[in-house]
């Protein structure tokens, strides 16, 4: 892929579609409304969107880019509301015709394993997302897909139930379409349940892929989960994103992040990177 500019560029999009995650998750596919290029990008980059809400004209907020730049005639958004003062706002009214000025591409989570894979100087990611801090792990998958890269890739993905799952639909066709992708759900409030039941929680799941998929249940994801499962856990590349206690932890309540934790289980910090998401 060739380098991405650091200059942002505004465009007027136009909804075409809009799929519902979980309650309170949809994804919006957009398209370019006035016939202009959409600005090339990289996995894991943001875009602003502009909203006009009832509190204020012309906000914005900073959003994941979930679908891959190779995929150049459409950008998809997913956004969860977090109760702020933007998504609740947007999730409600927006809907298919509508057009919106987006802007970017900013940041440059994920740019640094991709520059080492192409550099054949990586050969493991370890994705850990919380909620929707899967969006920019999913560009990135799907960006692996299409380019054809060679690199193992680990999905640890943590939400509070199966009710909270986003791309419960996708996620099948991601592992049947990087057979290099294994799966880890971990629902932290939830109990044993049979398999059946498990495998249902993501939706169409052929048989031949049920051997890439793992599950966790009743508590947080620790450092020895990820340690046992991936072999050279100590020559990964580590990314994560979520909320600031998911990555950070609690130090009221005592609680590790995934930062801590990984430090603590041993990882250079050099092989960690973060991406934060806020009240939106």
């Amino acid at each position: 892929m060739s380098e991405v500019s650091l200059k942002t560029t505004r465009l007027v999009m136009s909804v075409v579609d809009i799929r519902e995650e979980t309650d309170e998750c949809k994804t919006y596919r957009f398209v370019s409304a006035l016939n202009q290029e959409i600005f090339p990008y990289k996995p894991g980059q943001d875009v602003k969107l502009y909203f006009d809400t009832p509190l204020k004209k012309n906000d914005f907020r900073l959003y994941s880019i979930a679908s891959s730049p190779t995929r150049r005639e459409y950008m998809e958004l997913t956004i969860k509301s977090e109760h702020g003062q933007f998504a609740p706002y947007f999730l409600a009214q927006a809907k298919v015709g509508d057009q919106y000025v987006v802007e970017g591409p900013y940041g440059r989570f994920l740019s640094k394993p991709l520059k080492m894979i192409e550099e054949k100087k990586l050969d493991t990611l370890v994705f850990l997302a919380a909620s929707s801090g899967i969006v920019p792990f999913r560009c990135f998958i799907e960006y692996a897909i299409d380019t054809g890269l060679d690199v193992d890739i680990w999905l640890f993905y943590v939400n509070r139930t199966r009710l909270d799952l986003i791309y419960r639909r996708l996620l099948p066709k991601l592992l049947e379409g990087y057979p290099k992708l294994r799966l880890l759900l971990n629902f932290t409030r939830e109990h044993e349940i049979s398999k059946p039941e498990l495998y249902e929680v993501v939706y169409d799941l052929k048989d031949e892929l049920k051997e890439r998929i793992d599950f966790l249940f009743a508590r947080r994801l620790e450092f020895n989960d990820i340690a046992s499962r991936v072999e050279n856990w100590k020559e990964a590349w580590y990314g994560i994103c979520g909320g600031a206690r998911f990555i950070a932890g609690d130090r009221q309540m005592g609680q590790d992040g995934m930062m801590q934790k990984l430090e603590k289980g041993g990882v250079e910090r050099s092989r960690i990177e973060i991406d934060s998401y806020g009240t939106k």
